[in-house]
Formats: structure tokens, C-alpha cells, sequence
């Protein structure tokens, strides 16, 4: 604690004095490598004037001025941190948190986003999050409007612009969290050639990477062509190979595992016949029931065909050695389980990726320009996991026919008080292997336009179209058939017509590979989006007015986003249900949304030359959007812009953004996934209410929980010794055609500074500090069901009278057999809002050594710095529900792909020493520490946070000759482990935390 306020201290200590002795600063963010203001004017003075269109306006001008705070990430940034795409580089921002990309590595669903990489500004969501190649869209590839940064032709990145807030009066929905604009290098000439290659310290995660860009003019310099090729390939990095990785937990969690195990529900055996075989047969000490005399554990299936206890009560006769897949844990006072769990996870997804990139321009006339431009990316990725688990929903049901049997479990069963019913059965398939995932994109870009002058004043005009598709498949191995299973375990030769052997369920048997191939399934399901947009502009000047000119720009645009899904037959059979296990079942989906727009932005100057005002300008804009799904709806903006002196820029605005559900968002397949609840404990808030284990039943209030989980459906028979035996469940969600709008309301406020002095030591100095507030209201997002559990009972008095017909609680449904929940459902709904609160503070400072006396040639230092502080982050999950701040907290986003890490300090800090055409450099990442997510529903939780994360990094850069560049270096240096996060060992936030370790890189850039 002691450590952490003092790194605060530092961070806001070191920025405050820096501004009492800074002055005017730059509009962007960056190391400044110009001259104090006054040789600018200088040297102004004789250079040309090249107007220039600032990200978040549409209003070309001299200078480079933006209202709104903006970012810049230089190629060499990039580079600089040794990653081969550019997600992983921009979630290590301070304004970004971690989102889906490089650590998700496997997934039991069939989401529509594998294999991606996605950016999300200050938490809100990849889908807020507006992606954009020189100021114009891209083709999304999630039906959830997402921009695939896998898509992003990287080797001609020249920078990165990034602001933050709403800008859906300049490029219409999406833009409520900000703007992320990936702007290219123009005018390349010559052949440049391009390598890089990593790994990690422990010897895996090798990535590579091979681009070749050429360039040249034709036609006498009236045209230009550009052509860029990409390969980049990025391999799996294993938890196994480090040593904080834990596959031992012990705490219960899963209990499906390979050997299988019996659950009872409310047809339980009685204890006398239970002990008949565990006291009588194999000599175990005595098993203890209910006040009825029945059983009320699981019985689990040693290899051997003998018997074992399980689940709620001690483990006896377990006889099978103890493995990663199946080893016994204590659950509670004179209880244990067999835990399941599995090795064979990664923790960096692998990535094999081509793209192909091409421009050429053209001056058609002195006045007329045209272009061309195409884009096409193909990739795919795996994603591993463990195996197929027949569990909860998808448990199976022997009956008491089954040959394989034993005599010691069908004397257990005959004593049940329905004797001839069947059982319910839960097992680990590992005999199929891991599940497979296989994720194929093939993203193709066409646009076209043209440019050019119009002959009044300087006016200028543009139009352009484009076309685009996004292909996705999905292949899915390793599953199994619950068709195929069910013949096997109700044929009465245990299936041996059907496959060689047949299939015993009964422990770690394997079967005949003919049987394996029986149950196995493949299946694939198909994804296609298209895009196509039309769009118009007109900007210059309309008037000289004493403080200067009155610009405009006008412009309209039409848009077009289809979206057509296909499940794979097997996931969407003729009497509604799925075939294979684990998945629920899919229907095909697709629908459209149309959507024609019409903008202006006026840019008016009112004061020039005046005591403490240069210049203050104020741009104002509209756009009016007519969709076919929520009809008409506006945007509007006013940002201020007054320059103080050369030494002091002020900045701020107001902007009321949109964001109109996307076509998935709209139409998406119903679908399911595991989600994580966590293991129920007396002292947080995780897992299933109605487990005994639970802080809710054995909290102050555990009566009415107990009433409340009898009308749900726990059954009587077992409602006081009731266990779920996971720590997921598979939750249900998928599209909402009645979704309206999400409105945003976003402020900014802030300043920069840069240096007026002429010494040596400060003249390269600037510093920038904004403050942002983004207020979204309707926001589209699924209500987790993780909280719905919580709230369902009461969790931050959401329900006080513990009644059933709370909104919450009929999201779940529960087995009337057994208890288990049967796919709670995530409802894709316009919640309640997100508020979030921050400042930003960015210090750039860079000396040259021999200017104070180091000598002629000694070198330059820079030092760069950007610091996040995130005041706060308010989610209300439905209008008229409790609002809760989880800045400071980890575990809760707006939704899981958008980051759950919100911590309230955030920096990255570089330190730069540069001779000639050689450099060194180090970087210092910071995360504050931060409680669990829990603890801010429920303060008493004792569910762990995080602590504060320090990890630094070293590069290095030099030039063989004028052509020739290599650059080195190491993250993570230290080899710092990332935080635990939860109470569950081994689990760790790959999002946002470095969970490769120590990892090398050298590159190589040859120009000709």
C-alpha cells in the first residue's frame, strides 16, 4: 500500500511541477522534436501551406490543431514494443483496456468473433470504438460492428491517431467512446523490406514477420501506385511451461471429470444400501446422509469398475492416481470432490496471417484527382481447450438397462424410491481429445473516388465509394454426439452393433477407435458481412471575418451493412435441438441495415488579438442519420478552441453521440457459452445462491434463500445438501430486433502547453492534460449472468423481498430433477448507463546533450510519459437499478470482450537516449492495484484483488548505413509474473497483464 501511494505520488507529483515551469504545447501527443515557437514562425514564414484534415473534424486547415485530445503512436512506437500486431501494442495505452486479441486462446462457444483483435477506448467496448484507415471506415468483421485490427495493412502504418469521446456528428454511429484513425504513409517511394522475429524466455511464442513495400510515380509524377504485402505468424505461448500457472486448485470446482460420476436429484438411494457396498465391499468408514437416510453425494466410477464418493461428502475408495484431470480437493466441513482440470491450455492465441494492400493515385487534371485503393486480408487461428464436458444441461442419462453396470451401483440404484428411473451421469470426454477451434477470415476492401476544386474561393470536394466483405468459418473438432451417445447408452449390448466394443461410460475407460469415431462430430458454421458505402463532402471557406476565416464543410453519405449467419446442420436440427454437446442449438440469421446521412460542420473564429486571446475559434457540427431499423436520429457537437498565448492552448467541447444497433446486434443467432460464475464460498459472493456452500445460504439471510431456491426448482429432497459442481454455466444469448439507440453525452476540458524558453534544457518541453466525461444512456449490452445470480438474490439490494418474479431471477431457470440451471439467459437489452470519469496528463521533454555542454556530439535524451487517471466508472445495469463505480476494481465491464480491468492509474513512461542513427530505450508499464469487482457490489467479499503491476521493457535501434536499420530489445524485462486475479489459482487477466513473461525480439529494415 505504502509502494503504491508513493508510485502515485511520483506520477501526479512529477506532471504538476512539470507544469508550473512548461509553457504552448503541440496538438497531438508526442516526443516534440520542433523548435520553440518562435523559430516556427520563422521558419513558417517561408515553408509552403499544406492544409491538413485533423482527426474528429471534417474541415481541412493549415494548421494542425485539434479541439478534441488526440494521441499520436508513431510507426517506431509500435515497433518499439516488440509486438507483430498492432492490438497488442495499443492495449498497453493508457486509454485503452484490454480487449479481445492475442491471450483469447480457446472458447467452448460459437461466438462469431474468434480469432480477432479488437481495441477498447476507456472500457466501453470494441463496438464503441470507431475504427478507421486515412479518416474513412473499414469493413467490420463481428455482425457487432467490430473492426478486425488483424485487417490493418501494419507495414504502412505511419501513426496512429486516437481521441477520445463522442464524433458521431464527423463520421456518424459507433464513435461514442472515440476515435482510433490509422493513418497511412503517402508518397512512398523506392523498396523497403521489412523482418521481425520473437520468443519468449521460456521458448515459446515464437512470432515472426516479413512485409516488402514498393512504391513509385508514374505518368511524369501525375500518378502515383503503392503496393504493400504482409506475413505475419504468431505461435501458441503454454501455461504449462510456466511455473504460475496452477491446474491443482484447491478450491472445488469443476467435477466432470473422465472416470464420471452419478448425480441423484431428488431420487436419492438410501444410506443403508450406499454403505452396503462402501462398508461391507471395501471396507471405507461410514457414510453419512440426510434425516431420511438417503445419500446425498454423487457416486463416481474408479477404472476398475469399483465405486467412489464424491461431492458433499469425503472422497472414499477413490483408487485411479491423482492427475491434473481428476484429483481430489476439500469442499467443506467433512466434504471433498474430484476436481477437473486441464493442462493443455495456451495462453497466446496463434495467428497465420497474408494481407495485401494497394493505392495508386492520379491527377486526371490540375483540378481532378482520382484514386483507387484495395485491401484484402486473409488469417486464421486456433483455439484449443479442454474437453468436451457433459455436464449440467448437457449431462447425460443412462438407464438402468445399461449393460456395463456393475452389480455394486445397480444395488445403490434399486434402492432409490423410483428404482427403474434413469440417472443422470456427468463425464469428461477426454477420450475425444481437446476441442478444437478453428477460425478462417478472408476480409476484402474496395473504395474508389475522386477530388478536386471547385473554383470558388479555396473550396474543395470529394466523393468516394467502397465495397466490402468480411467471409468467417468456423470449424469445431472434437465435439460429441449426443444422438451417438444416447444410442450407446441405451442399446442393450452397450452398443457393440454399433461400434466395435461398444461404449462403457463407467471410469477412464477408453473405448475402440471405432467407437471414438462414432461419437465424435466436426461441424462448421459460416459468417458473412458486407458493407457498402457512398459518401460526399464539400469544405473550404466562406468569409473573412476579423478573427479569421469561416470554414465549412458539408457532406452527406449512404451505408449499407448486411449480415448473413449458418449454423452447421448438427447445431440446428428439424426438431429444434442441437446434436452436438455443449452447444446449443443455432438458427440462421441475416438482416440489414441501411442507413443515408447528411452533415455540416462550420468552424467560426470570434476573437484574434486581444489581451490573454490570440485566437479562440468554436466548431460547430450536425448530422442527421436516418436508419431502417431506429429511424431518424441526430448528433450535434460545439468544441472551443482558444489559444491563450504561444505558450498556453486551451481545448474543450461538447458532443451528443449516437450509436445505432449493429446489424448482430439486431439479428445475431441465438447461441451459447460457458460462462464463469465462480466456486461458491462463505465469504464472497461467487458461484450458484443455492449451494450449501454459498455466503447466501449460510449468510443472515439463508432462509429466504432457501425459499427462494425451492420456487425456482431445487428439489426438496436434496434443497439442504444441494451442490452445483462447477464454477460455470451455459448461458444463452443472441440478437434483439427491438433494440433502440445508445445516446452518448461527452465533455472534454483540458490544455496544452509547450515551452517558450529558450534554454537548451527546456525549450523541447510540452505537456497536455484533458479531462473527459462520456455519459451513455440505452447502451445495447447482455446483462451477465453472473450478476443476474447475484441480484436475483438480493445481491446489493436488488431484490429485498427475495421474490421470484424479480426481473433478475427469470433469468433463471433451474432442473426440477436436480436443481442445476438449465441456459440462463443473457438477454441482449438497452440497459441502464455507463459513466465514465478521467483525466489524461502527457509530458514530452527531449534535450540534446552538447547543447549543455556534453560535448559536440554526445547524444540527445527524451523522456515521454502518458499517465491515465480514471476518476470513475459507473455501470447501471437497467433504469431504476443501483449504480455501481468500479474504477479502482477488476472482474466487472460493460461487457467481457470490452475489459474488465479498471484500474484508477494507468502509465506508460519511455526513457530514450539517441547518437547519431543509434538509440536506447526503456520503458516502465503501470497498472494500479485494484479491488475485486465483487467487493463493490457486496463490501464484506473477501474475493481477492490485484496488486499494483510495474513491468519494464528495453529496446534498442541503429542504422548500418543509410538503408539499413535493426532494432532489438526485451519485455517484460524482469520476467514479472501478472497478478492472480479472483480466488482461483492460475486464473489471470491475459487482457490487460503480460502473461508470456520475458520476451525477446530483433527486427531488421532494409530500404532500396
Amino acid at each position: 500500500m505504502v509502494a503504491g501511494g508513493i508510485t502515485r505520488a511520483f506520477l501526479v507529483g512529477s506532471c504538476a511541477s512539470i507544469a508550473l515551469v512548461a509553457g504552448a504545447a503541440h496538438a497531438q501527443s508526442s516526443v516534440p522534436t520542433a523548435p520553440p515557437p518562435s523559430e516556427q514562425a520563422e521558419q513558417a514564414a517561408d515553408a509552403p501551406t499544406e492544409e491538413i484534415t485533423v482527426t474528429g473534424s471534417r474541415i481541412a486547415r493549415s494548421d494542425y490543431v485539434a479541439n478534441s485530445p488526440i494521441v499520436s503512436l508513431s510507426s517506431d512506437t509500435l515497433e518499439n514494443t516488440g509486438r507483430v500486431t498492432v492490438e497488442s501494442a495499443l492495449s498497453q495505452m493508457p486509454q485503452f483496456s484490454g480487449a479481445f486479441g492475442q491471450g483469447n486462446t480457446g472458447s467452448t462457444s460459437t461466438g462469431l468473433n474468434g480469432g480477432q483483435a479488437n481495441a477498447s477506448l476507456r472500457g466501453l467496448g470494441s463496438k464503441r470504438t470507431l475504427i478507421l484507415m486515412d479518416g474513412r471506415r473499414m469493413q467490420p468483421s463481428n455482425p457487432d460492428g467490430s473492426v478486425d485490427l488483424n485487417t490493418i495493412p501494419e507495414a504502412l502504418i505511419e501513426n496512429i491517431e486516437v481521441i477520445t469521446g463522442g464524433a458521431s456528428t464527423t463520421y456518424g454511429s459507433d464513435a461514442t467512446a472515440g476515435v482510433v484513425n490509422f493513418r497511412l504513409r503517402r508518397d512512398f517511394k523506392g523498396i523497403e523490406l521489412n523482418g521481425q522475429t520473437g520468443v519468449s524466455d521460456y521458448g515459446d511464442g515464437n512470432t515472426y514477420r516479413i512485409t516488402a513495400t514498393a512504391g513509385s510515380s508514374f505518368a511524369d509524377e501525375r500518378g502515383h501506385g503503392v503496393l504493400s504485402f504482409d506475413y505475419t505468424r504468431r505461435d501458441t505461448a503454454q501455461q504449462a511451461e510456466r511455473d504460475y500457472y496452477t491446474f491443482r486448485t484447491t478450491t472445488p470446482g469443476l467435477s466432470t471429470i473422465p472416470q464420471g460420476n452419478a448425480l441423484f436429484g431428488s431420487n436419492l438411494p438410501t444410506l443403508a444400501a450406499v454403505n452396503a457396498v462402501f462398508v461391507g465391499q471395501y471396507g471405507t468408514p461410514a457414510l453419512t446422509g440426510n434425516a431420511a437416510g438417503r445419500y446425498t453425494g454423487q457416486i463416481g466410477f474408479n477404472t476398475d469398475q469399483t465405486l467412489f464418493s464424491s461431492a458433499g461428502v469425503p472422497v472414499l475408495n477413490y483408487r485411479d492416481p491423482q492427475t491434473d484431470e481428476a484429483y481430489i480437493v476439500n469442499s467443506g466441513t467433512n466434504s471433498q470432490q474430484v476436481n477437473f482440470g486441464y493442462n493443455g491450455g495456451s495462453l497466446q492465441a496463434d495467428l497465420d496471417r497474408y494481407s495485401v494492400f494497394g493505392k495508386v493515385d492520379y491527377d486526371v487534371t490540375d483540378n481532378i484527382k482520382a484514386f483507387g485503393q484495395f485491401s484484402y486480408t486473409t488469417y486464421s487461428s486456433v483455439g484449443i481447450t479442454n474437453p468436451t464436458l457433459a455436464s449440467n444441461v448437457y449431462g447425460l442419462t443412462v438407464p438402468t438397462t445399461n449393460p456395463f453396470i456393475t452389480p455394486a451401483f445397480r444395488s445403490i440404484l434399486a434402492s432409490r424410491p423410483s428404482p427403474n428411473a434413469p440417472v443422470t451421469f456427468y463425464k469428461a470426454l477426454s477420450i475425444l481429445g481437446p476441442r478444437v477451434q478453428s477460425y478462417d477470415y478472408d476480409v476484402y476492401q474496395l473504395t474508389a473516388g475522386l477530388s478536386g476544386k471547385i473554383g470558388i474561393r479555396d473550396w474543395t470536394w470529394d466523393i468516394y465509394a467502397n465495397t466490402s466483405k468480411a467471409k468467417f468459418q468456423n470449424a469445431q473438432s472434437g465435439g460429441a454426439s449426443a444422438g451417438a451417445i444416447s444410442r450407446l447408452l441405451n442399446s442393450p449390448t452397450g452398443g457393440t452393433e454399433l461400434c466395435a466394443g461398444g461404449f462403457n461410460p463407467f471410469g477412464n475407460v477408453t473405448p475402440s477407435q471405432e467407437c471414438i469415431a462414432y461419437i465424435s462430430r466436426r461441424t462448421l458454421n459460416t459468417n458473412e458481412l458486407r458493407q457498402k458505402t457512398v459518401e460526399g463532402n464539400i469544405q473550404g471557406g466562406l468569409a473573412k471575418l476579423p478573427a479569421g476565416d469561416l470554414r465549412f464543410a458539408l457532406g452527406a453519405d449512404y451505408r449499407s451493412n448486411s449480415y448473413a449467419f449458418q449454423p452447421d446442420s448438427q447445431l440446428s436440427l428439424p426438431d429444434g435441438t442441437s446434436d452436438i454437446l455443449g452447444y446449443s442449438v443455432l438458427r440462421a440469421a441475416g438482416g440489414t441495415v441501411k442507413a443515408g446521412e447528411v452533415y455540416g460542420e462550420l468552424l467560426v473564429p470570434l476573437l484574434h488579438d486581444i489581451p490573454l486571446i490570440q485566437q479562440f475559434d468554436l466548431d460547430l457540427g450536425y448530422r442527421y442519420s436516418n436508419y431502417n431499423s431506429v429511424g431518424g436520429v441526430h448528433a450535434y457537437k460545439a468544441d472551443a478552441n482558444w489559444q491563450v498565448f504561444d505558450a498556453l492552448r486551451l481545448r474543450g467541447g461538447y458532443n451528443r453521440a449516437i450509436r445505432a444497433p449493429s446489424v448482430g446486434e439486431l439479428y445475431a443467432p441465438i447461441s451459447t457459452g460457458s460462462v464463469a460464475i465462480g466456486s461458491p464460498a462463505a465469504t464472497t459472493a461467487n458461484g450458484d445462491p443455492c449451494d450449501v456452500r454459498s455466503s447466501y445460504r449460510v449468510g443472515a439471510n439463508g432462509a429466504q434463500v432457501r425459499a427462494l431456491c425451492l420456487q425456482q426448482g431445487v428439489p426438496t429432497a436434496i434443497i439442504d445438501s444441494y451442490q452445483l459442481g462447477t464454477a460455470q454455466v451455459f448461458a444463452l444469448t443472441g440478437g434483439n430486433p427491438d433494440l433502440q439507440e445508445e445516446i452518448a453525452d461527452t465533455y472534454s476540458a483540458g490544455g496544452v502547453i509547450q515551452s517558450p524558453f529558450s534554454s537548451p534544457v527546456f525549450r523541447h518541453m510540452s505537456l497536455s492534460v484533458d479531462y473527459y466525461r462520456i455519459d451513455i444512456k440505452q447502451a445495447v449490452g447482455p446483462l451477465s449472468i453472473a450478476q443476474a445470480f447475484q441480484f436475483c438474490f438480493n445481491s446489493g439490494g436488488n431484490n429485498p423481498q427475495y421474490a421470484a418474479s424479480n426481473y433478475y431471477c427469470s433469468l433463471i431457470s433451474r432442473n426440477t430433477a436436480n436443481g442445476v440451471p438449465v441456459n440462463p439467459l443473457q438477454p441482449l437489452l438497452n440497459l441502464g448507463t455507463f459513466k465514465v470519469r478521467g483525466v489524461d496528463v502527457q509530458f514530452d521533454w527531449k534535450v540534446n546533450l552538447s547543447d549543455i555542454g556534453l560535448g559536440g556530439n554526445a547524444g540527445t535524451v527524451a523522456l515521454n510519459t502518458a499517465v491515465s487517471y480514471l476518476e470513475s466508472f459507473k455501470i447501471q445495469a437497467l433504469p431504476g437499478a443501483p449504480s455501481y463505480d468500479y474504477a479502482g476494481s477488476i472482474g466487472t465491464g460493460v461487457e467481457t470482450t470490452a475489459g474488465l480491468a479498471h484500474p484508477e492509474w494507468k502509465s506508460v513512461t519511455s526513457f530514450t537516449y539517441s547518437l547519431g542513427g543509434a538509440s536506447l530505450g526503456v520503458r516502465w508499464r503501470y497498472i494500479d492495484k485494484m479491488i475485486s469487482s465483487a467487493r463493490v457490489v457486496n463490501p464484506v467479499s473477501t474475493t481477492r484483488g490485484v496488486d499494483a503491476y510495474n513491468v519494464f521493457d528495453l529496446n534498442a535501434r541503429f542504422e548500418a548505413g543509410e538503408t539499413t536499420e535493426f532494432r532489438m530489445g526485451a519485455t517484460n524485462l524482469f520476467n514479472k509474473k501478472p497478478p492472480q486475479v479472483g480466488d482461483t489459482e492460475g486464473n489471470y487477466d491475459a487482457q490487460n497483464y503480460d502473461v508470456i513473461g520475458r520476451y525477446f525480439f530483433l527486427g531488421v529494415t532494409k530500404k532500396f
